[in-house]
């Protein structure tokens, strides 16, 4: 009788998929370049902004690095997808502060260096709801990485 129950607790603590083994998702670390604090991934891509607030717009400065050919000009586009319930949204914001604002999928380019990285990109932000929203980045169609962002209640 004992071995059956030692062996049905080994069986337990080896099945596939437990959901122990589960990565928690977290917001994206800070990092610096330049002395100037960022969220997102030190060399490749990044965040400097105010904390995000539910349902208010505000301006966000991104950072890119990469080569010349990686960073060629073409349409910047953002997605925004909610880490709990997996809606994907608009994010960017158009014309801020103007009777023409409104929520886009991306901008015309990305400009030259700044805070030490080989491109950057001023923006609009809003994100609706509180919790955690991961920001997918693209540049001509081609991914830049995605950076975690905790949304604060409004």
């Amino acid at each position: 009788m004992r071995a059956a129950v030692y062996l049905l607790l080994a069986a337990l603590f080896t099945l596939p998929g437990c959901n122990s083994n589960k990565a928690a998702i977290e917001p994206s670390p800070i990092f610096y370049s330049d002395q100037v604090a960022m969220i997102g991934i030190e060399g490749k891509i990044g965040i400097l902004g105010p904390e995000f607030v539910a349902n208010q717009s505000n301006k966000y400065m991104w950072h890119f690095w990469g080569t010349q050919e990686e960073l060629e000009n073409g349409p910047f586009r953002v997605e925004a997808i909610n880490v709990k319930s997996k809606q994907k949204i608009k994010a960017l914001v158009a014309e801020a502060g103007t009777s023409q604002e409104r929520l886009v999928w991306e901008y015309d380019s990305i400009t030259g260096p700044n805070n030490g990285a080989d491109a950057h990109r001023p923006s609009n932000l809003m994100l609706p709801s509180s919790g955690l929203w991961r920001l997918d980045s693209y540049l001509g169609g081609k991914s830049l990485g995605s950076i975690i962002v905790n949304v604060q209640e409004e």
